[in-house]
This record gives C-alpha cells, structure tokens and sequence, in this order.
C-alpha cells in the first residue's frame, strides 16, 4: 500500500476541507467510468438522460482513468469555505496554472488519446474555456440541485471527525478515517492504491477531504507546489447511495421522529452553525415566526442551543443534537 509519512510537526496541521467543484469530478467520473463506482449505479442511471451536450467534454476527461487527472484541476483549498464557483475559478481561471505541464504528465498515463486531453495541450486557453462551460453544464444538470443535502453530509463527517480528535486525539481519528481504504500506524498512513514510493509530508500536513461520491477508495493529490490533499469517502456516502436518499426528499430517518422540517434544521445547523433565526427561515422556506417555534421545540428537546448577544440570537446544535445526527446521518 502507498504511505504517507508524517513527522510531529504534520500531525499538527491536519486539517478538512470541502470541496464542491471536487465532488463535481468526483460526479462526472462516476458517470465516466465504464463501471459505476459502488453504490452509484441507481443514481448514474437516473441522471444520464439529464446530460446536456455541453457536459461531454469532463465526462470524457473525467473517464479517461480510473486514477487520476490533471492536477490544476484540484486547487489548493483556502481555510475559508468555498463555493463552486470559487472552486472552479481557481482550478481555470489562475493564469499561473500549470495547465500545459499537467496535461502532458496527464496525457502520459492515458492508454489512448482524448480528444479534450489534446486540446488542452495544444489550445491551453480555448481547452479551459471549453472545460469551463462544460463543468457549469454538468453541475446544473446533475448536482446543483442537490448539493444542500450532500454539503450537510459533508459538514457532519467533518463535525464527527473534529470531535473524534478533540475528544480522543488525532491518532483515533486517522485509525477510524475510512477503515476498509486507510490504515494509520504512525508514522505512516497507508491507503489503497497501486505501489508507489512513501511520500514524506515534510511539515507540510495535510488535507482531508470527504466526498460523497468516492465510494470506491481514496484519491490523493501530491505534488511541491500544493499541501499534500487525501480524498475519501464520506462516512454516509456508501448509505446514502444504498438507501436512495436522493430520491428520499430532504429528510432522512429523522423526518419520523422529529417532522420534515426540524429534520432539515438540524442538518442545516450542522452544516452551518451559529445562523440567526431570520438565516433559518430563509433555508427552510418558511416565516420567521415558524423558524422561531421549530427552533423553540428543538431547543426543548435538548438538540439545539440558542446563544443571545444584544438583540441577535445565534443558533447550534448540542452535543446531543450531535449524537442524533451521528446515528441518523442518511
């Protein structure tokens, strides 16, 4: 198995990104690959008579290899969130990209050529415009709609993971980031792969990335410019495919209990603590006075925390609201 080889001074700058223009590629090489990745199959069948035209440049791109592409494609993520717009702008729009170089190490471990593979080669700014408008169609089409619920996902693996080191330490949290793929024995981290040569963090840390549509192994993106990035699945995704949650509407298991829209209230708080009730009503849909009473009964039943400062009134889960996500999560 591959390794990543950490000293001290990297187990302290761990750190966890999301990345939506990442689950984009993660989406379009699901729909790339002759084979589905596990667990998609449903959801690739759903989608495919959705693709407009324009989304068949990354699909092409995106089945090229099973493995890998171009590294420009995978920005260094900022320590703010970021959308994917902003994701998508930094990956095609940084004139210092090495887009060429990238390309051509690409285009080496192809088996044959892609058409959008060549283009980027030898039309560097035309390729990128292309792969622009062509990831734009492809993230209306198949994903834009449902990226709320995926993002709360996302947020919630991040939300445990953080807890888990705080609570146990970094060591605990690696030893359980994603058991079948990842294997931590420090100094090592090892992962599914083919072999490779052990990559030396050397205080550069790294980037812990979930995705939701990685259901199949970890994905990593080394390289000297960038701080070294490990993608894997997201500890939901396998269940949330499994179940059909996409199809489920936006509450999950919780909706029984709780109703549909504290449901979605507890997700969205975890996906984005602290929101004022007027922040609420607006991601919910409904009138501040309804914001206010969901918030109320969830603040009675011990799930969620209301902090007042001045006349603003700022809103989080509790620990327990934590542990009802955790066993309900899809």
């Amino acid at each position: 198995m591959p390794r990543l080889v950490f000293s001290g001074l990297d187990v302290g700058r761990i750190r966890f990104a999301i990345m939506p223009f990442q689950e984009v590629l993660k989406a379009a090489r699901g729909l790339g690959l002759r084979h589905p990745p596990p667990g998609l199959a449903g959801w690739r069948h759903s989608v495919r008579p959705l693709l407009p035209a324009a989304a068949r440049p990354v699909l092409a791109l995106c089945g090229a290899h099973p493995r890998h592409l171009p590294d420009f494609l995978t920005p260094q993520p900022p320590a703010r969130p970021w959308s994917f717009e902003d994701e998508l702008s930094a990956a095609l729009d940084d004139p210092a990209a090495p887009v060429m170089a990238d390309t051509v190490a690409f285009a080496d471990v192809l088996r044959s050529t892609v058409p959008v593979v060549d283009d980027l080669i030898q039309h560097p700014d035309e390729g990128r415009r292309i792969l622009e408008r062509s990831f734009v169609a492809l993230h209306r089409a198949v994903l834009a709609a449902d990226w709320p619920r995926m993002q709360a996902q996302l947020a919630a693996d991040v939300s445990y993971r953080a807890r888990l080191a705080a609570r146990h330490g970094v060591a605990a949290m690696l030893d359980t980031l994603c058991p079948q793929f990842v294997r931590w024995r420090y100094p090592y981290l090892e992962f599914a792969g083919p072999p490779a040569a052990d990559h030396a963090l050397d205080g550069r840390g790294l980037v812990l990335v979930p995705s939701m549509f990685l259901t199949d192994g970890v994905h990593r993106q080394l390289n000297d410019r960038q701080q070294p990035m490990l993608f894997y699945p997201a500890r939901t995704a396998a269940e949330f495919w499994r179940d059909g949650a996409r199809f489920a509407g936006p509450d999950g298991r919780l909706a029984g209990p709780l109703g549909v829209h504290r449901a979605v209230l507890l997700r969205t708080l975890a996906a984005r603590p602290g929101l004022g009730t007027g922040e609420v009503a607006a991601a919910l849909g409904v009138a501040p006075s309804t914001a206010s009473a969901h918030v109320a009964r969830l603040r009675r039943d011990g799930l969620v925390m209301t902090v007042r400062s001045a006349r603003n009134a700022r809103h989080e889960l509790t620990p327990l609201g934590w542990q009802l996500l955790d066993a309900n999560i899809a």
